[in-house]
């Protein structure tokens, strides 16, 4: 049964008649039966019998069925990107996880709360005010989770805090099956954060003035020492007084992860600010092997062993198109020595910039106290520490103070070793043996660490770990956590992203960064529309938005089907 129109002339004028008629088979043919002539179109719809003969059958209809004239627009919130962090939160058992402490906290939305948090850091990183009187407005989570209080989130920082170590010991759980952990190397590396508030010592033990990788030792801080697995992935982080000295951190963390992780045989890789005689030892006694890079002043042993590299004996091996490095034994310890072409041309431009600037500020110096200006010894001498102290090449000069007197020379013996032994290299020391890790794969690891830097660059810029504004230990350690947790989800997908050759499309031959492809999927929106009753569509995805969604495991089965509510 349909409607059929029929076009008839009078003269110039042309008039369009509806029926409604069925199909039927008469002596082997088909042919239509008219069962009822609904009548000219014009005065159909001048009478509005039309419309009122579509609105009586609409009640009888199995599919929905509304004027569009009454239909207006409900807001757009973005969807897609929340809802594949929700997706990856649930394959990285986070939801089962927090569920089950919730249970034990009496608090129902735990899960939901850790969620709309965590996607808040991805998304569009804010105060936990803003988030929830803000940011919660902008967009549509997945059916069946619920947008949490402030108070929830306050509370569920907390309750992060509480159980750091369930968490990291759950994630690790999964994560060892969810991908392609890179278990033989544990990297780590430690940064700092800075606080906008004026902590007590009585509610934050830990605040303290030191030195800071954010160039702010004007206000209070901690230290965060992060541990990840070689592709980068998170596995654990740990919180330090804000003068905590690196070195004296390891064995703690070391011992931590063995016990907690049951990791058996694995290299450390860590940088320079963590070696030390004893972690060295601390290290081999605990069965870790090592790759630690080495300070490069200051010591003998180093400037042995580069004297050693630069032996017209050595053997140079390739690690890139750009860096060579050699082995070298020195009181029966491995070395690595990397020697670089690029770090090379820095070295030596930036030696001759540093060496410069001093040089005319020691002038100067000298001719304050030439023109008696500066009289008094040990003012000349603070004057003169304060120049030597900041210039990045002090070990490079020499100077004579007396009352009324000031000279400066250069240290030809420094200068010379600058020059000769340091530009471009760098030197390593590790107990892996030569057999099983050559001087380019310990170089190899060692330039790893570049994950633990990234993963501090996405929590400090990516997910604004900094600053924090957070009065308390227990609020701040659970901030942490939640940021550490984002940071996992992000190098999931990063991995993820990698597997299925998600590319940039503006970057040749560049793998979509997890940043990009949020802000790709920020543009799938669920669209509300209201018209008696409320329906939802979500858009269709376009096709980079399609590969993101398919490389981060989402389920958009019937996304962009229209659902009535």
């Amino acid at each position: 049964m349909y409607v059929k129109r029929t076009v008839r002339r009078r003269g110039e004028k042309e008039y369009i008649y509806l029926s409604l008629v069925e199909a039927v088979r008469v002596d082997g043919k088909n042919r239509q039966r008219e069962l009822f002539r609904l009548g000219e179109v014009s005065e159909l719809e001048q009478s509005g019998q039309l419309d009122r003969v579509i609105a009586a059958l609409t009640k009888y209809a199995s599919g929905e069925w509304m004027d569009a004239r009454s239909v207006e627009g409900a807001g757009a919130p973005s969807f897609g990107s929340v809802a594949s962090i929700a997706a990856i939160f649930d394959q990285c058992g986070l939801r089962e996880h927090f569920d089950a402490i919730g249970e034990t906290r009496g608090s129902d939305h735990l899960a939901d709360t850790v969620l709309a948090m965590v996607a808040n850091r991805l998304c569009d990183p804010a105060s936990k005010r803003r988030t929830v009187l803000e940011w919660f407005e902008t967009i549509e989570f997945p059916d069946g989770i619920e947008v949490p209080s402030l108070a929830q989130c306050y509370r569920a920082l907390d309750a992060l805090a509480a159980v750091k170590e369930e968490t990291e010991a759950a994630l690790y759980r999964r994560l060892t099956d969810l991908t392609n952990l890179d278990l033989r190397l544990a990297l780590y590396d430690l940064t700092s954060t800075y606080f906008e508030t004026e902590g007590t010592n009585e509610d934050f033990p830990s605040l303290a003035y030191g030195y800071s990788r954010d160039k702010r030792s004007d206000r209070p801080q901690i230290v965060i020492g992060l541990l990840v697995t070689g592709n980068g992935i998170p596995i654990a982080h740990y919180v330090f007084a804000g003068n905590t000295r690196d070195s004296t951190t390891l064995k703690s963390v070391m011992a931590d992860y063995q016990a907690r992780f049951g990791i058996g045989k694995i290299a450390l890789v860590a940088d320079r600010g963590l070696i030390s005689e004893q972690n060295v030892t601390d290290l081999g006694e605990a069965g870790f092997d090592h790759v630690l890079a080495t300070r490069l002043h200051g010591s003998d042993t180093v400037e042995t062993v580069l004297e050693k590299a630069v032996d017209a004996s050595s053997t140079w091996v390739s690690v890139d198109d750009r860096t060579t490095a050699t082995d070298v034994t020195h009181d029966g310890v491995r070395y690595v020595v990397v020697s670089s072409s690029t770090r090379k041309a820095r070295d030596d431009r930036r030696r001759e910039e540093l060496l410069s600037r001093t040089e005319d500020k020691l002038i100067a110096l000298a001719d304050r106290v030439s023109a008696k200006r500066l009289v008094d010894r040990a003012e000349i001498g603070a004057a003169s520490d304060r120049i030597l102290r900041d210039s990045g090449v002090g070990r490079c000069f020499t100077t004579s103070i007396r009352e009324g007197s000031f000279s400066w020379s250069h240290d030809e013996d420094a200068v010379r070793f600058e020059e000769r032994l340091l530009a471009g290299r760098y030197v390593l020391t590790t107990s892996l043996p030569a057999k099983t890790a050559d001087a380019a794969t310990v170089v190899r690891h060692y330039k790893m660490l570049q994950n633990v830097e990234r993963r501090f660059r996405v929590m400090k810029d990516f997910l604004a770990l900094r600053p924090v504004y957070h009065r308390t230990e227990n609020r701040v350690r659970g901030h942490i956590a939640l940021c550490v947790i984002a940071a996992t989800i992000e190098a999931v997908m990063g991995e993820r992203l990698k597997e299925r050759k998600v590319m940039d499309p503006e970057k040749t031959g560049q793998v979509m960064t997890p940043r990009l492809a949020l802000h790709h999927l920020s543009q799938l929106r669920r669209h509300r529309l209201r018209a008696g009753r409320e329906i939802d569509v979500i858009d269709r995805p376009t096709t980079i938005q399609r590969q993101i969604l398919d490389a981060f495991g989402v389920d958009t089965t019937g996304w962009n089907r229209a659902t009535v509510a």
